[in-house]
């Protein structure tokens, strides 16, 4: 009579085998991004150097439309959750209330840097590239969170 013996190391892999679940995978960083930096991506980064496709980027964020303050375009959400204020190839800034998140700025820079054609400092203030135009990065969390970014002269 031949008999197969599996070894312990045989027997754990072929139980394994047979699990439904994957196993658990832990993140070293933050699953979530903050919806501040998310809309600073989709609204100041997804439209430089012009920043003319702010304004329907906006309403993607729930700000209808973007109003002339007379130096620049302003808007909010109707519970003011989030801002956005636009001078057409200058500036671009998005502003939310304040967060405890203390990943806001790293998760600003390296959205950032996805954009940029020359790498992108981790400290603020922080140089981008964008179509051969540079501009100075800010992130200024006294009395909440702006993202914001200005042409270089």
């Amino acid at each position: 009579m031949n008999r197969t013996i599996l070894s312990p190391l045989s027997l754990v892999l072929a139980l394994l085998a047979g699990c439904a679940s994957p196993p658990e995978v832990i993140d070293k960083e933050a699953a979530a991004i903050a919806e501040g930096v998310l809309a600073f991506r989709d609204i100041c980064l997804k439209s430089a150097p012009s920043f003319a496709g702010a304004d329907n980027a906006a309403k993607a964020y729930g700000i209808a439309r973007l109003d002339n303050a007379g130096y620049a375009r302003m808007g909010l959400r109707p519970d003011h959750s989030l801002g956005v204020q636009v001078q057409k190839g200058k500036q671009c800034a998005v502003t939310t209330p304040s967060q405890r998140d203390k990943t806001l700025t790293e998760q600003f820079l390296k959205l950032a840097e996805q954009f940029s054609s020359t790498p992108v400092a981790q400290h603020l203030p922080a140089k981008i590239t964008l179509d051969n135009q540079t501009f100075l990065l800010m992130h200024d969390r006294r009395g909440g969170e702006a993202y914001v970014m200005l042409k270089q002269p």
